[in-house]
């Protein structure tokens, strides 16, 4: 057991090297009074941590002897509420070990086919992205080309129209007049047949 700590007196005295024979002047009076009052704080202070200490220390020692008598004897609080899933300890969980680890293996072994799985879709997912990609650029090439013929075939028809003739319209012409007539205009356009 510890022994009890003793304090000095409640008034405690401070002692100071005077020097010569002049008296403590105001200043000096008022540090002491001051350095005093502190003390006389401190010093309750400690004893009120010490009175708690005590206190706490006689808590701990009936707290020690009731689980030192318990121990023995089982507890008297209320009845503990029943776990949600009791097993049966006269098994072991896993009685089947070459079971269990056909199962680890199993699981392992689906675990890498899903991956693997999962690989070549993202593989796939990225290549019809750039067939996808590659169809887009074809598609505008195409309609590209398709403008530019058209526009050549209008310059065509343009440059092969005699300037003096009237226009005729394709709904004028007959048809056989209109089939005839094509590749003779096609031949002005590309020789450059003059007239």
């Amino acid at each position: 057991m510890n022994s009890p700590i003793t304090f000095p007196p409640a008034t405690p005295v401070l002692k100071l090297a005077r020097g010569g024979s002049n008296p403590p002047s105001e200043k000096w009076a008022a540090t002491l009074s001051e350095e005093r009052r502190r003390l006389h704080e401190d010093q309750e202070a400690l004893r009120e941590r010490e009175a708690n200490l005590r206190d706490y220390e006689a808590r701990l020692r009936v707290l020690q002897a009731e689980i030192e008598a318990g121990r023995g004897a089982p507890p008297v609080t209320t009845r503990a509420p029943a776990a949600p899933f009791v097993r049966s300890s006269s098994r072991a969980p896993f009685t089947d070990e070459l079971a269990l680890q056909a199962a680890w293996e199993k699981l392992h072994r689906a675990r890498e086919i899903f991956e693997a799985e999962q690989t070549h879709l993202r593989d796939d997912r990225i290549v019809q992205h750039d067939r996808d990609t590659e169809l887009k650029r074809r598609e505008e090439a195409l309609a590209a080309r398709e403008a530019r013929v058209a526009e050549r075939e209008r310059l065509v028809v343009e440059a092969t129209r005699p300037s003096g003739e009237p226009v005729a319209s394709e709904h004028t012409m007959s048809a056989v007049t209109r089939l005839t007539r094509g590749p003779f205009d096609f031949a002005r356009v590309v020789f450059g047949a003059k007239r």
